[in-house]
């Protein structure tokens, strides 16, 4: 059977990222710079011969997995809950460090932005992480690691069987449109011993193989995160 074949991208660069400001569920708009990124990522899947794609409901993937999709009209693009960030709870909208702050503590480190120490601390699995996210979060409406997993999963359910459908049918490889914390969970469930070497950049892609069982995470593919100006 031929190769499934799924690439998953960070949505890209937001008014919320350039501040520092915890996104989750809420939203910003694309800055100047991530209409760029999403315009070379547009002609970097030009080529590629895509069969589907599927990016969350939220309006920063939305708009990047259109420019995406620039070289493809006749894909539709999937939008999909399931495929959401993590979810903050109180602390949306709020400064990166007044979360990860605490939540650094509680393992042990130091937060500082794009942290040095983050795959240390995520090298056991995000559920430690994500939890602590809930335990802070003082409206109680943060997700904890199940529930991250089970929406997580149901999303991987439909994107892998179309991936599989997709190879059989020899009709082509799939875009996985989403965010910078979860895609790290999403690869983790998928690679059980895959540890992300560090931070996931907007519009960083990633690739993911299944051949005769056996699953492949490739290198992170930042080419289109550094769009000029």
């Amino acid at each position: 059977m031929p190769a499934a074949r799924i690439h998953f991208v960070r949505h890209a660069e937001t008014l919320f990222n350039v501040n520092g400001q915890l996104q989750g569920w809420c939203d910003s708009p694309l800055t100047d710079r991530g209409e760029r990124q999403a315009a070379a990522l547009g002609e970097r899947l030009r080529q590629v011969p895509l069969a589907a794609a599927f990016c969350s409901d939220l309006t920063r993937t939305r708009t990047t997995a259109a420019a995406a999709l620039a070289g493809h009209p006749d894909v539709a693009l999937k939008e999909m809950p399931e495929l959401r960030e993590w979810h903050f709870g109180a602390w949306e909208g709020q400064p990166n460090a007044s979360l990860w702050g605490p939540v650094f503590r509680d393992h042990g480190y130091t937060y500082a932005p794009a942290s040095p120490d983050w795959p240390q601390m995520t090298a056991g699995g995000y559920d430690t992480v994500i939890d602590a996210v809930h335990r802070h979060d003082p409206s109680c409406r943060a997700e904890n690691a199940r529930q991250v997993r089970d929406r997580l999963a149901k999303g991987l359910d439909v994107v892998t069987a179309a991936a599989g459908h997709a190879a059989a049918t020899g009709a082509g490889e799939i875009l996985v449109v989403t965010h910078g914390v979860v895609l790290g969970t999403l690869l983790r469930q998928i690679a059980p011993d895959h540890v992300l070497a560090g931070g996931f950049p907007n519009c960083g892609l990633v690739t993911v193989t299944w051949r005769d069982g056996t699953v492949t995470v490739g290198e992170t593919d930042d080419s289109c995160a550094v769009a000029p100006a």
